[in-house]
């Protein structure tokens, strides 16, 4: 496979590290963002990287420049500061799907998306992410697809509004009073270094795929959130004190998510860092 990959989302927290890593390996890379992107920081990573609005104009323009080998798809929109219906619509499903059928027009080999690992009806955000699945199954004799089933991810620098860093925050802060649920909900918690290697594996293996291909990316391990939220304030030394059960569930609330990531380790990855170390070095690099 050639070195030339157009990315989405690289403006994001997991967009942006994963995009430095391509260049750093000597991909050539093309960044699709939102007309309203800031994208200094990427620039500093290197000047003559080619932008392109994410609008059927520009992608149009992006495959007339440009020979894309692959695309993959970080690009998102959660809904947790407001947004319609439409504008969640818009980002997980019809966005997407206009850069699929031109990657089709445009005899792309991989398409690879990056999913959810929450069922459809747990909220809109994975509503349209899980429609967008069916649309890659169903164009998978066109184009080779795969659909990672990303679950919960962190790091250092994280943004707030995720759970594991806005956790962090509280507990450094020592707020007195944290609620929360009860806790017994389970998931599988993957560091950020973690998830960047898979998509590198993948990427090293991409010839063994073809059609449509759904793959689990998590740590391969479950542990309630209560253990999480106590990791944390050990590992942060906090005095805030943890009042499980004042937070009532949500409605659609996914009691356990795992990933099975078996077909991963077929291709040689491993995660490489535990709850422990990872939840340690994100608190040690909290501001």
């Amino acid at each position: 496979m050639n070195k030339n990959i157009a990315i989405t989302g690289a403006t994001g927290y997991l967009g942006f590290k994963f995009l430095k890593r391509l260049l750093e390996d000597g991909f050539n890379v093309c960044v699709v963002k939102r007309k309203t992107s800031n994208v200094s920081k990427i620039k500093l990573l290197r000047e003559n990287i080619k932008f392109y609005d994410n609008d059927e104009l520009s992608i149009v323009q992006m495959f007339e420049e440009n020979k894309v080998d692959m695309i993959i798809h970080f690009s998102t929109l959660y809904g947790r500061k407001g947004e319609t219906i439409f504008e969640i619509k818009d980002a997980n499903l019809d966005f997407p799907l206009l850069l699929l059928k031109h990657a089709i027009d445009n005899d792309v080999n991989y398409f690879i998306n990056t999913g959810t690992s929450l069922p459809y009806l747990t909220n809109q955000y994975s509503l349209f992410k899980n429609q967008f699945s069916e649309c890659l199954a169903f164009f998978s004799s066109k184009i080779t697809t795969i659909n990672v089933l990303l679950e919960h991810f962190y790091g250092p620098d994280d943004e707030d509004s995720k759970f594991v860093t806005s956790m962090i925050g509280k507990m450094k802060s020592n707020v007195a009073d944290i609620e929360l649920t009860e806790g017994i909900q389970l998931r599988d918690f993957i560091f950020i270094e973690d998830v960047i290697s898979a998509y590198l594996c993948l990427i090293s293996n991409i010839t063994k795929f073809e059609g449509f291909n759904v793959l689990p990316l998590g740590s391969g391990e479950t542990v309630t959130i209560r253990k999480i939220v106590e990791t944390i304030k050990e590992v942060s030394g906090s005095t805030s004190n943890l009042l499980f059960g004042k937070v009532a569930m949500r409605e659609n609330e996914l009691m356990c998510s795992n990933a099975d990531i078996s077909k991963l380790k077929d291709l040689g990855w491993n995660p490489k860092y535990n709850l422990n170390a990872g939840l340690k070095l994100t608190v040690e690099s909290y501001k």
